[in-house]
């Protein structure tokens, strides 16, 4: 039965690209969650430091602060309504779903009755349930997977997704630089 191998196949290819949208998801919501915390501490540490002294971020320092607290309140609204870690844990229930449908498929001759036709139509019916269930997997998170090697455009792709991923670790820079005044100045009043 050739049609139970296409599908076997077909849910073990959506199953491991479930996985890597799991991945990614849990990745950007840890990701944006330190460096949303990284930004209020260090906003926060410095606004206390600009009331103790005033031009320890130059003239422009409250203009600075207010800046950055604008830019970390928009940044911290948008990251909240993309709901990385909703969608992480959505995306695990699915993936593990899709896995358990894979694994039947792959055991569907073992034991096998008359009612094979009936059995592979449940699973079928199961695995295009668990498919809608859940919001899809990304171009990126397919090409993962593929054993194949990809073309430039895949491989683009998949490296912008992966910027993607890791662009909150890049915006740690604001608060480390932000910070570092607020050091020297404790540092010399030792």
């Amino acid at each position: 039965m050739e049609f139970v191998k296409k599908l076997e196949d077909r849910s073990y290819r959506t199953y491991k690209a479930r996985l890597m949208a799991h991945r990614r998801l849990v990745l950007r919501n840890n990701a944006w969650n330190c460096s949303l915390i990284a930004f209020a501490t260090s906003t926060t540490v410095a606004s206390v430091g600009i009331l103790i002294e005033k031009n320890m971020y130059g003239r422009g320092g409250d203009a600075l602060m207010v800046a950055l607290a604008i830019l970390s309140l928009v940044t911290s609204l948008v990251v909240s309504n993309m709901n990385y870690g909703a969608r992480g844990r959505a995306m695990e229930a699915n993936y593990k779903m899709i896995q358990q449908i894979s694994a039947e498929l792959e055991s569907f001759f073992t034991g096998q009755g008359t009612d094979s036709w009936s059995k592979y139509h449940d699973i079928h019916r199961r695995y295009l349930n668990a498919v809608d269930s859940s919001e899809n997997h990304s171009e990126s998170d397919h090409f993962r997977n593929t054993q194949d090697s990809l073309s430039f455009k895949h491989r683009r792709k998949v490296r912008f997704d992966t910027s993607v991923t890791f662009f909150p670790v890049f915006t740690l820079a604001v608060p480390i630089l932000v910070i570092i005044p607020f050091i020297l100045w404790f540092i010399r009043g030792l």
